[in-house]
């Protein structure tokens, strides 16, 4: 595969991810999709369930700071809410060029799926939605604390998810397009 057609999957996939999450903002109240909650295969094919990833920004200062300041505008978490979908409505995810192809996710510390990704040190990621399958082979990297990445998913979900208290993990998945693979048309069979 050349340098073209690995940038090429990675761009496709980008835009395809931006606009679920578009479509999920303006119209589902920002409730994820089935295209934004890939299903994780460790090698030698053990499935560890589903998870939501996010997708950062490739310099997210910016938004990782709009979110902290609605986040400290109130305490209900309603308000939090609907203030991050309508930030979330208007061109946050009209350029996908401005993000990152590295996801993101949050877990619970102790998570078991976590520790097993972490042990393992990769996994595929298999996101399908329609009649669209991405199927994503990742290096898989407990983030710091203090990593750009982690502020913005942790702002990010904190919007969402009035139960986030205190710390979490969050893992970064960082995607091999060498070895990803496209597929459209398909039933809509999850993977």
């Amino acid at each position: 595969m050349t340098i073209e057609q690995l940038e090429d999957i990675a761009a496709v996939f980008l835009g395809w991810q931006c606009r679920l999450r578009q479509h999920a903002v303006r119209r589902s109240d920002g409730r994820p999709s089935a295209g934004m909650c890939p299903v994780v295969i460790l090698p030698g094919g053990e499935r560890l369930g589903s998870i939501v990833t996010v997708i950062v920004k490739r310099e997210p200062a910016h938004a990782t700071a709009q979110f902290q300041h609605l986040f400290k505008q109130t305490n209900d978490p309603l308000e939090r809410y609907e203030s991050a979908v309508r930030l979330l409505q208007n061109v946050y995810y009209q350029y996908p060029k401005e993000f990152s192809d590295e996801l993101t996710a949050s877990f619970n510390i102790g998570s078991r799926v976590a520790k097993r990704m972490l042990e393992i040190g990769e996994c595929t990621l298999v996101y399908q939605q329609a009649n669209q399958r991405y199927t994503v082979p990742c290096g898989v990297r407990n983030l710091d604390s203090n990593a750009p990445s982690y502020l913005a998913t942790y702002r990010h979900n904190a919007m969402f998810n009035a139960k986030q208290q205190g710390a979490v993990e969050i893992l970064q998945f960082v995607p091999r397009w060498e070895d990803a693979v496209a597929e459209t048309g398909l039933s809509n069979q999850r993977a």
